[in-house]
């Protein structure tokens, strides 16, 4: 129960606040003198009463209350309840349904028991082959299009899932199918009322799946290579391990793999294009299957690297047996191919290994690879080589090298030597020091560069053993700076790998801040055949390390092609003739001239020269008289350890 109408208290308060200040009016008209000063005053006076008697209260339900907000909406009244359309809804329903039959990858069909009307959806007189046009709501649709014997069989499946109520589910062929492997599935479930009378079949239309045509498709997206139609690397494994398998049951059994490896594949991407690439995998590709034997399985494993297993060697000189094989296919492979009107001849490396001697996939597989490996490394690559001990046992050797190598680079068991190079025009003086690498094991002790250095080089390993050899050259230089020995070198090798490397100007400069030795007192030496390679990358890396004050030196010069217009052209301060030429310049008189030649050519561009390799006095004699004065050899010393190089430095350097 309310105590008090707020509309009836509102207006009261206006009306009493009205009252008040109108009494007020009399006293303030005598005491202003100018009159409309008043009239404000009274005017809001006159809105006070005017609210207070006229203002009406919005009306909120059945309840009358003051406005608080001028989006009041009133509420809906109890009756208001929404209507709905039940028979639209149920239009709605059956074009949703609708939708969902023809969008479906079933047929579906429906048969009324009681009206014996037959509903078909799209999808199942498309399976039928049947115009829509042209149905009516039998059966016949069907009866007429499939062959007599499922017609037959579809009747007694329907009546006996009648009579028994139970879903039924046959096969049923075509009249006019492509093939007899193209059939339909056709299934039914019985609807029963309340009493358990059947009074509906409702089914389903499918094409049945050609299994075999399935498994087919499976078995080519998994084992085939989608590029040439070959095999792929894991059927070749499975099969390698089926033979493998066979050969344990029976030890006369003999097989073989090969491999063929597509000599600098890279280049004729490079050159020409990835499609001309492609295409000559693919006639690589049907040149093997054109000369392999028909059990033979073909199989592409790599980019650009083929597998063949040979199987069943029936020869007991099974050398002998696979020997025409393997150069039927390899002269068949290397001919000259055509492609888009040019000819393209190309080089193929074939590696061969026989079962003899090993007993697992691993095994025969490391063999056939070893000898590819071993063959493209050599000068007999794009010719055939079979397997033998030897070439394993290298294998095996090379492996734990590497293996070792990185052991070596994580315990920093790299050591450096320093040959000094010695100016013989300024009393024997010691300009600089060639940093010599060299591996000091525990079991073998001093180990030479030539046996692991080119391990190092094919794996990659040089660069983070260049980096580590680097920095160790420059501390060792910067103590030397630092005993007084200011305008003291120190030469440091860098391989091709090295000079490749983008970040390489980089990461010299940060090894020469974190050692704080100055450029000049750094010299790399890279060797003939780095400076060819991408010529104009190099002459950029070049200068940009002759900018920060290094100077760059040209090692084994004459043992490649470099060209005097590039000479010109390299940022380079210093040559190195390679000793072949030095040893015999004083008895062969071709190798004099060349000593001669190289000499000159430094003069005339300006460069330093250093003939390394100087171990005789008629050596070094040839050599002052021809004008060269830098020399670097057992003649003066062999590569020392640091305290013997301090010591070296101590007697023949001369500020």
């Amino acid at each position: 129960m309310r105590l008090f109408d707020e509309k009836k208290i509102v207006r009261f308060l206006l009306i009493f606040a009205g009252i008040f200040f109108a009494v007020f009016i009399p006293e303030l008209v005598r005491s202003i003198h100018n009159v409309f000063m008043v009239v404000p005053y009274v005017l809001s006076v006159f809105f006070l009463f005017l609210v207070a008697f006229t203002y009406k209260f919005p009306i909120v339900g059945n309840r009358k209350k003051m406005r608080n907000d001028v989006n009041i909406v009133p509420p809906p009244t109890i009756t208001s309840y929404p209507t709905r359309d039940l028979q639209r809804d149920l239009l709605e329903r059956d074009e949703l349904f609708q939708m969902m039959v023809d969008v479906s990858a079933n047929g579906f069909w429906t048969f009324d028991v009681v009206s014996g009307k037959v509903y078909w959806s799209q999808k199942a007189l498309k399976l039928l082959m049947a115009e829509m046009v042209n149905v009516d709501d039998t059966f016949d649709v069907m009866r007429t299009r499939i062959v007599e014997n499922d017609w037959e069989n579809f009747r007694e499946a329907l009546n006996g899932a009648l009579e028994r109520c139970e879903n039924f589910n046959i096969k049923i062929s075509l009249q006019n199918a492509v093939s007899r492997e193209h059939r339909l599935q056709i299934s039914g479930h019985v609807q029963k009322n309340e009493e358990g009378r059947p009074i509906r079949v409702i089914g389903s239309l499918t094409e049945e799946l050609d299994r075999f045509a399935a498994e087919k498709q499976n078995y080519y997206y998994v084992y085939q290579d989608a590029l040439t139609g070959v095999y792929n690397r894991k059927f070749f494994l499975e099969k390698l391990k089926v033979d493998v398998d066979m050969a344990h049951q029976n030890p006369n059994y003999i097989f073989a793999v090969a491999l063929l490896d597509i000599d600098s594949f890279g280049a004729i991407n490079t050159s020409f294009s990835i499609n001309v690439g492609d295409n000559v995998l693919r006639v690589m590709s049907e040149r093997l299957k054109a000369q392999c034997r028909s059990n033979d399985s073909i199989a592409r494993i790599g980019p650009d690297v083929f597998a063949i297993i040979l199987h069943g060697i029936r020869s007991t000189d099974s050398d002998d047996d696979v020997l025409p094989i393997v150069r039927r296919i390899h002269n068949a492979v290397k001919m000259p191919i055509q492609i888009d009107g040019r000819e393209l001849y190309i080089s193929v490396s074939m590696a061969v290994a026989l079962n003899r001697d090993v007993d697992c996939v691993e095994d025969i597989l490391a063999n056939a690879t070893a000898s590819l490996r071993e063959m493209k490394k050599g000068v007999n690559h794009g010719d055939i080589q079979f397997f033998s001990g030897r070439i394993r046992e290298k294998a095996m050797r090379l492996y734990k090298l590497e293996f070792e190598i990185r052991r070596a680079i994580q315990d920093s068991e790299f050591i450096l030597m320093y040959q000094p190079i010695v100016d013989t025009g300024a009393k024997d003086k010691v300009v600089a020091f060639e940093a010599l690498v060299r591996w000091q094991q525990e079991e073998k002790g001093i180990v030479s560069p030539a046996e692991f250095i080119p391990i190092a080089e094919e794996t990659g390993l040089i660069i983070p053993m260049g980096a580590q050899i680097l920095r160790m050259a420059c501390k060792q230089a910067k103590q030397w700076v630092d005993m007084g020995y200011k305008d003291i070198q120190v030469a440091v090798n860098f391989s091709a790998k090295q000079f490749a490397l983008d970040n390489m100007v980089d990461d010299i400069k940060r090894v020469l801040i974190e050692t704080q030795l100055h450029p000049r007192n750094l010299k790399l030496e890279i060797t003939e055949y780095t400076a060819m390679c991408e010529a104009e990358k190099t002459i950029e890396i070049m200068r940009a390390l002759s900018n920060m004050g290094l100077q760059i030196s040209i090692d084994d010069f004459g043992t490649g092609y470099s060209s005097l217009s590039y000479l010109k052209r390299y940022p380079i301060h210093t040559l190195k003739m390679d000793k072949s030429f030095i040893d015999h310049m004083t008895e062969n008189e071709e190798d004099a001239t060349f000593a001669r030649m190289v000499i000159g050519i430094s003069k005339s561009l300006g460069l330093d020269l250093v003939a390394e390799g100087v171990e005789t006095e008629e050596q070094l004699n040839f050599l002052k008289e021809e004008g060269c004065r830098l020399i670097q050899g057992f003649y003066f010393s062999k590569p020392l350890t640091t305290g013997e190089a301090l010591a070296y430095l101590e007697q023949h350097y001369k500020p």
